[in-house]
């Protein structure tokens, strides 16, 4: 669901970029004020998994693949804040490292997968939880959420396509909900997966995300969480070739539009340059790509926390 550069006009990714920009600074903020150890250990050990389970495409009905966003699992883990800030995170190394959407796009990607996806996750997740508290509505709100929060992505990014002149609003909202519809369940069975781990692993993390995690058990759970992202890593060579929803939903109904890259980052298309097996190369740069996330992410909240300290002495 990355849209790259050139496929929306100045008038759309424009006012994306203002709008998400607001929207992210607004939820810095709120998050700055809830950093502690065990949160901060927390947040950087999703983003990268996150960023590990977004390499792995799978194959989806009629010739096209679909990945896990995310957004809704880190809403459900972290709270709806944190998980933006996480989902932002993971949005803009992807584009900064891996040329996978666009730097003009950066803000409508942003829009869709950092600020509707946990949004929309966390709502329906709250909204079933509040029917019964029982291990197996934990599970089906997860996976509706998952669900939910794909296709309202995929919606709004149809949305945006149809304010750059792209395609007929119809044909590309009609488009986008049937391939994702499809796609969140994909999304919507890892999301159960990972949350049905953590109710048996941990599960008083879930039963409040927006309280402070404590250090020591957010770090155990950590390390569970950094190995299945670096297996995730290791296995994105499996990843399914076809295109994705979006490319395919645009190929069908979209029109033409003059294609670039205006950074093509260090390791396009998760690929280590100079690396003569392919497999290997995309391996590497899977393994490179989360832990780059993960060390980012937990500099630049251990930054925001700090900043809040100065703030108090001031």
């Amino acid at each position: 669901m990355h849209i790259p550069d050139g496929m929306l006009e100045a008038r759309t990714w424009i006012p994306a970029w203002i709008g998400s920009a607001g929207v992210l600074a607004y939820g810095a903020r709120r998050v700055r004020a809830m950093l502690s150890d065990g949160t901060i250990v927390m947040m950087a050990v999703m983003a990268a998994l996150i960023f590990a389970l977004q390499m792995l495409n799978f194959p989806v009905a009629g010739g096209t693949s679909g990945h896990f966003a995310g957004g809704a699992a880190a809403a459900i883990v972290l709270g709806l804040w944190p998980a933006m800030l996480v989902m932002a995170a993971v949005v803009a190394i992807q584009a900064l490292l891996f040329a996978d959407g666009g730097i003009t796009a950066l803000g409508a990607n942003l829009f869709t997968m950092a600020i509707i996806g946990p949004l929309v996750g966390r709502a329906i997740y709250v909204a079933l939880r509040r029917v019964s508290g029982s291990r197996g509505m934990q599970l089906a709100a997860s996976f509706a959420a998952a669900w939910g929060a794909c296709v309202a992505a995929a919606l709004v990014a149809a949305v945006l396509l149809w304010l750059s002149g792209r395609a007929p609003l119809g044909a590309v909202t009609a488009a986008m909900g049937l391939w994702h519809a499809l796609i969140g369940i994909g999304e919507g069975a890892i999301t159960a997966g990972l949350v049905g781990y953590l109710l048996a692993v941990r599960p008083d993390l879930l039963a409040d995300a927006e309280r402070k995690p404590d250090a020591a058990v957010a770090r155990k759970v950590a390390i569970g969480l950094a190995v299945i992202a670096l297996v995730a890593a290791g296995a994105s060579f499996l990843a399914s070739s076809h295109p994705d929803g979006l490319e395919y939903a645009y190929e069908q109904v979209g029109s033409a539009f003059e294609g670039m890259t205006l950074l093509e980052g260090p390791m396009p298309d998760y690929v280590i340059p100079g690396i003569a097996n392919e497999t290997l190369a995309g391996v590497l740069a899977g393994i490179v790509g989360v832990v780059v996330t993960g060390v980012l992410a937990y500099a630049g909240l251990t930054g925001l926390r700090s900043r809040r300290a100065e703030d108090r002495q001031r």
